[in-house]
């Protein structure tokens, strides 16, 4: 083994570790809400685009959430039991429109300030410059 594998093996799994922190303490705290990690990224996903002024279909929402279209649906299916979400109705699923509903603005609106504290606990002591330089080299990383 050279000093570059080390090195790299080394970064791997800090980022790794530092990964599985993070999912860990974001996973606690929308749990408190009843929520999984995913329901909880599918309804900032769906906030986000409509802010933007998207209309998403649920195979757009599952590409955006990195997940299948069968775990997805899963997930909408949960978010919707609640009212947290709406499907506007196709007859092919996948082609269903996705939104978020007022209750589902209202969970956000309280995780937020939580999630907010968390961000700050976990890069407090990075600067706005770092984390540009963070995401820079994250960009970086080739899965191909």
């Amino acid at each position: 083994m050279n000093d570059v594998y080390l090195k790299r093996s080394r970064v791997v799994a800090r980022m790794v570790l530092t990964s599985q922190q993070i999912y860990k303490a974001v996973t606690s705290l929308v749990r408190r809400y009843d929520l999984t990690e995913s329901q909880y990224n599918a309804l900032r996903i769906l906030r986000g685009a409509e802010k933007r002024g998207e209309e998403l279909t649920q195979a757009e929402l599952a590409e955006r959430l990195i997940a299948s279209r069968a775990n997805t649906t899963w997930i909408l299916d949960k978010l919707e039991d609640r009212k947290l979400i709406r499907r506007k109705g196709h007859t092919d699923r996948r082609k269903n429109l996705v939104e978020i509903t007022a209750p589902g603005h209202r969970m956000l609106d309280r995780i937020d300030p939580e999630f907010g504290a968390l961000l700050g606990g976990v890069l407090g002591d990075v600067s706005d410059e770092e984390m540009s330089r963070l995401t820079d080299i994250i960009e970086k990383f080739r899965f191909d």
